[in-house]
């Protein structure tokens, strides 16, 4: 792991917590109905490593705030790292912008019935929605600009 491949990581986890934790940003960033403006920042998953661990972080920084508490912290990136490897998978490809669609909304879906009793296929599809309209939007606009400018920022597959 270079200083460069750091570098990156650390970027990414503080530009996502910045974006979660942001006033107003952060007001439908936590509980059953969710749109997190962050999210888009997964499409870098798709072509940069670095991308699949500084999200990961920057989940668990930005679950500090978090109702859920410690859990959400630590399962959240978790389902944020489980999305962006499967992302990093695919490539870049359109498809690959519906794994966070699934991941979290399956799994922010059992966090929220185990800890706070909500039932489970409603919170999955407020959750599944609001991601979906998340990387519908900023994160296909983010998709079009690494796809067109993404070699002239030395965003492809083999960045280390």
């Amino acid at each position: 792991m270079t200083s460069r491949f750091v570098a990156r990581a650390a970027i990414y986890a503080a530009l996502y917590a910045a974006l979660t934790l942001a006033p107003g940003l952060n007001a439908l960033a936590y509980g059953q109905v969710q749109f997190r403006l962050s999210e888009a920042l997964l499409v870098f998953a798709c072509v940069d490593p670095a991308a699949v661990v500084g999200l990961a972080v920057g989940t668990a920084l930005g679950n500090v705030n978090s109702s859920l508490g410690p859990a959400d912290v630590l399962f959240g990136a978790l389902l944020t790292l489980v999305a962006t490897l499967l992302m990093y998978r695919i490539g870049l490809h359109w498809w690959a912008l519906a794994v966070p669609v699934l991941v979290n909304g399956l799994g922010v879906a059992a966090e929220l019935a185990l800890l706070q009793h909500l039932p489970y296929w409603v919170s999955a599809a407020w959750v599944a929605t609001g991601e979906a309209a998340v990387m519908a939007t900023g994160g296909a606009a983010l998709f079009m600009i690494v796809k067109r400018y993404g070699d002239s920022f030395g965003l492809r597959r083999t960045a280390a």
